[in-house]
């Protein structure tokens, strides 16, 4: 609903890096705890964190109005629920009244008359066999730009690593499905 942790903030509220002045933001993710704690800076606004149904708010206190106002919130669209595509699916939070999945290019739904009813919880196959193990020729990757990342528990993270570099290691990994850059400073 906010997106992963970045290090700097939740991926899907920009509206965090506004108000780094006033607020310090943590986020804990151990095996014995899993939390996120803002503090507010000397002279900030005084704040407050709500999770409603699902909806999480940061709310700051006007003091002029005397009322609580809506600093960031999330989830934004469709596409900010948890799993709301499959493997292989793409998200598009545009569309009003259609399937908002669709599959990523050299991929097709395991079961179009299931996708025709809105139902894209099978996700997508990839519609040509991979040569993994082999020279890779012909395999490679689909650019996608402007996109989030799925959930990325078990991913590897090499920080030295440029791009190239990147899709080498991937292609020579027969589970390796996508790579990304994830220095977000960038």
């Amino acid at each position: 609903m906010t997106g992963l942790w970045n290090d700097v903030r939740f991926g899907r509220i920009l509206e965090m890096m506004a108000f780094e002045d006033m607020f310090q933001f943590q986020f804990t993710d151990t095996a014995g705890e899993v939390s996120y704690m803002f503090r507010n800076y000397d002279c900030s606004p005084m704040s407050r964190l709500l999770n409603v149904s699902g909806v999480i708010q940061h709310m700051v206190w006007d003091h002029t109005t005397r009322t609580w106002i809506n600093f960031w919130s999330g989830p934004r669209d469709q596409c900010d629920n948890y799993n709301r595509c499959s493997a292989f699916d793409i998200c598009n939070y545009n569309v009003v009244d259609a399937t908002v999945c669709r599959s990523i290019r050299g991929f097709a739904s395991r079961s179009p008359t299931e996708w025709h009813m809105r139902n894209t919880s099978d996700g997508c196959a990839c519609g040509t066999p991979l040569q993994c193990g082999g020279d890779g020729d012909g395999d490679g990757f689909y650019i996608l730009h402007d996109v989030k990342l799925p959930e990325i528990h078990g991913c590897s993270v090499a920080v030295a690593s440029m791009l190239e570099e990147c899709d080498q290691r991937c292609l020579s990994n027969c589970s390796c499905m996508a790579y990304a850059g994830a220095d977000i400073h960038d």
